[in-house]
């Protein structure tokens, strides 16, 4: 972590120098615009497709976009721990908000496909399960990184290790969501739901890559995050602000672009127009649950 306490010497009060660079009040406003023209674009994307499952992402984006403010705000003092403490807590709260629209994305995407048999498990148990977990992750990082707004050296520091502990236990579940998306492509590909077999011309596979890449993206982040916060202050990490530029924020503007060129909502809203049809076409099966369509299916 890149923070260094000064005692105070012969009278003189004790300081905290939150940076060991000047944060370039550039590069801060500009990743200001570039995420808030990112998250305006998913905010319009939302009433067409009626993805309201991306709220999460967008008050991810609201917080990187005031986030990278707070940067751009500490290049007039390092020292001063107001600005330090609004980047500190918005960039490391980003990333859960955006995970929890990704992992609903996959339940709308089982259930849109009537391929609720074919995932390991049930869709609102699936979004159950990831989305508590990634709001556990979420109060560890806002609680890990609140205390560290006091300036006192102990508590600082046992903040910084609860935000680590988040860190960590966040790579973990996207690693087991990753297991999961990867099964049920799987499966989806080997044993295709009627509205795919009805539609072979559907391109939900590259919806399924825009979910790795998004997933992959978070993860290399989480990983140089856990890296930075575990380094000392003296490896370039921490003495060099390119790399927070280049793998936390690039790479979450990275998620959020791929997932508004490839938007999920296009996918599910196309998915659930084509199951309409089919049901209105006497296509009864379509109807059926996971269970009873899994097997007449595999016969």
């Amino acid at each position: 972590m890149d923070i260094v306490y000064h005692p105070g010497k012969n009278g003189t009060a004790p300081s905290v120098e939150f940076y060991p660079y000047t944060p370039s009040a550039t590069a801060g406003y500009a990743f200001m615009g570039i995420f808030g023209v990112s998250t305006l674009a998913h905010i319009v994307l939302m009433f067409p497709f009626r993805a309201t499952y991306f709220i999460p992402l967008v008050l991810g984006g609201i917080c990187e976009t005031f986030g990278y403010y707070g940067r751009a705000w500490s290049h007039q003092s390092r020292f001063e721990i107001k600005s330090w403490a609004l980047q500190e807590m918005l960039i490391l709260c980003a990333p859960p908000l955006v995970a929890a629209t990704i992992y609903m994305v996959l339940g709308c995407i089982v259930r849109s496909f009537g391929a609720e048999h074919l995932s390991s498990l049930r869709p609102k148990w699936l979004t159950f399960v990831f989305v508590m977990n990634d709001v556990l992750c979420f109060c560890t990082q806002l609680g890990g990184a609140g205390v560290q707004v006091t300036g006192d050296q102990q508590v600082m520091e046992i903040g910084k290790k609860v935000v680590l502990a988040g860190l960590i236990f966040s790579s973990v579940v996207f690693a087991c969501f990753i297991l999961i998306v990867a099964n049920f492509h799987r499966r989806l590909q080997r044993r295709p739901t009627l509205l795919l077999i009805e539609n072979p011309d559907l391109p939900w596979q590259r919806y399924m890559w825009a979910i790795y890449t998004s997933c992959f993206a978070l993860m290399l982040r989480n990983l140089v995050r856990t890296i930075q916060f575990e380094a000392g202050h003296t490896t370039d990490i921490n003495t060099k602000e390119v790399y927070i530029y280049i793998f936390d924020a690039f790479l979450m503007f990275f998620t959020m672009f791929v997932l508004i060129i490839y938007h999920p909502g296009r996918l599910i809203k196309k998915a659930r127009r084509l199951t309409k049809t089919l049901a209105r076409d006497g296509n009864s099966d379509l109807l059926l649950n996971g269970c009873e369509m899994g097997q007449i299916l595999t016969k």
